[in-house]
């Protein structure tokens, strides 16, 4: 093992890590996350693209290790992750840190390695907060690339690999092996695939069942490149025009986890507070949306920087939802039309209906040069001068993420046909880092609640909620109880 590369100092810290190691709040982020990935793969599921997945991977099935939620239906292990992965991507549901969308394989592969092969609660979120520390660290050390958010599709390998590697107790030397097999190909996602098609919710599920192979090569022998993270002809050279390597410290002392996210509604974080403002003025005002002449956004550069990627893609009404999650226009009019932005804005009938686009082409979106600036004070990531020359620099150790704010700001201004205006501005969207705990914790139980709704019943819903509140005094009888907790009266 080459102790002094980075993925030998995080194998060397994935090993010795314990479950007491973790912070009371890290695990009660972790909590939350798992509310939050379970509820959007319940929404996923009645979604277009939700039902060819799970019709997909019903034609596959062989072995009986896991269950595809919430469906029921008994697969293979890879199979099941594969399918689960898919359905809590399908409407950009999902929660988020700096720097990833880390549930996906965080969640869901722990979930279901706890199906297979059976281990405590405690071993559960020590495994998940694992995943979500070291995905997000090569997350961040990638920022200054041609990728961001869910195009991160590789952190998903080398999570699943950490979850494997860290529950099938795998020695140091193994664990570094899996994180170096797990990099050997990562995956490049493509632009007009991500904004343009169905496929985009594939993402997580052609990565996470890798990284579980990755571990099991690793545990029958197979070794793996140790530098595969800082060689010249390495992952950060290879994804980042500037690497960003001081990602890779502050083990065990600097928690990502403290800053994860939790969507309240489907779509993408960089519109989140703008419909978080919509939703407040239309109910604070009963606000009817035939009597609006304009909407006026104001926001930073990161929700119209998506816009702009996302723009080619639209269609009308005969847009694909994914490139819907991405636009301000459609959430926006839907929003003030129905007074909710859920799941069922997104089906096929309801994305045709005229009035919705006539509405749309009434939202302006504005770059707000204050919003970005207050966006990039609050960044971890700094610039500093370096011969002459402005460059980044990211130093994670030296960082108190405890109290992180993700800072999407936006203004919305409401105008009325009788001249009325009502206007309201957020800084940090509801259920995201930076907003009481209290209040981040009902969001998730309500989505959790609100997502499953149609498939549990309230017994089911309320006895899987508290399994997971007191996850850390399950044991694995209690873990495989809640898997079956997720799945349909049907099933």
């Amino acid at each position: 093992m080459s102790e002094g590369s980075i993925t030998g100092r995080m194998a060397e810290w994935v090993k010795q890590s314990r479950y007491e190691d973790l912070p009371r709040r890290v695990v009660e982020e972790a909590k939350n996350q798992i509310l939050s990935v379970v509820a959007a793969v319940h929404a996923g599921h009645f979604s277009d693209v939700g039902r060819i997945v799970t019709r997909t991977v019903k034609e596959w099935s062989s072995g009986k290790e896991a269950t595809m939620i919430p469906s029921g239906e008994r697969t293979s292990l890879y199979n099941a992750l594969f399918a689960n992965t898919a359905l809590s991507m399908a409407l950009d549901y999902d929660d988020y840190l700096f720097a990833g969308h880390t549930g996906h394989s965080a969640v869901l592969v722990t979930l279901g390695l706890a199906e297979k092969i059976g281990f405590s609660g405690k071993e559960f979120l020590l495994a998940q907060t694992l995943a979500n520390e070291i995905e997000g660290r090569v997350g961040a050390s990638v920022l200054l690339g041609p990728l961001n958010g869910q195009m991160w599709s590789a952190l998903h390998v080398i999570g699943g690999a950490v979850i494997a590697a860290k529950v099938m107790d795998l020695d140091t030397s193994q664990i570094q092996s899996a994180m170096g097999i797990a990099l050997l190909q990562p995956s490049h996602p493509l632009a007009t695939a991500f904004f343009g098609s169905d496929a985009k919710a594939l993402l997580a599920s052609m990565n996470a069942p890798l990284g579980v192979q990755a571990a099991e090569m690793a545990a029958n022998g197979m070794r793996g490149s140790a530098d595969i993270i800082e060689s010249p002809h390495g992952f950060a050279q290879g994804f980042a025009q500037q690497p960003l390597l001081g990602a890779y410290d502050g083990y065990g002392k600097v928690w990502l986890t403290d800053t994860l996210c939790y969507k309240v509604y489907p779509g993408c974080a960089y519109i989140d507070t703008t419909i978080d403002c919509v939703l407040n003025l239309v109910r604070t005002h009963s606000i009817d949306a035939k009597k609006v002449r304009a909407v006026h956004v104001n926001a930073g550069p990161l929700t119209a920087g998506m816009e702009a990627l996302a723009a080619p893609y639209l269609k009308g009404p005969d847009s694909l939802a994914v490139t819907l999650n991405f636009t301000v226009g459609y959430n926006v009019a839907a929003a003030l039309m129905d007074k909710e932005l859920t799941a069922r804005q997104f089906n096929r009938e309801r994305i045709r209906d005229a009035a919705t686009w006539d509405l749309a082409g009434r939202v302006q979106l504005t770059l707000d040069d204050a919003i970005g600036q207050r966006m990039r004070e609050r960044s971890p990531l700094k610039t500093v001068v370096q011969d002459g020359q402005e460059r980044f620099e990211l130093r994670l150790a030296d960082l108190d993420l405890a109290g992180f704010k993700m800072s999407f700001g936006a203004r919305v201004r409401i105008e009325m046909e009788d001249g009325r205006n009502f206007e309201v501005e957020q800084d940090v969207p509801y259920g995201g880092a930076g907003r009481p705990f209290d209040e981040r914790r009902k969001s998730v139980e309500d989505k959790f609640r609100r997502e499953t709704r149609y498939t549990l019943r309230k017994e089911k819903m309320e006895r899987a909620i508290d399994i997971i509140l007191h996850l850390e005094q399950a044991n694995s009888a209690q873990l495989r109880e809640l898997v079956r907790l997720c799945c349909s009266e049907r099933s």
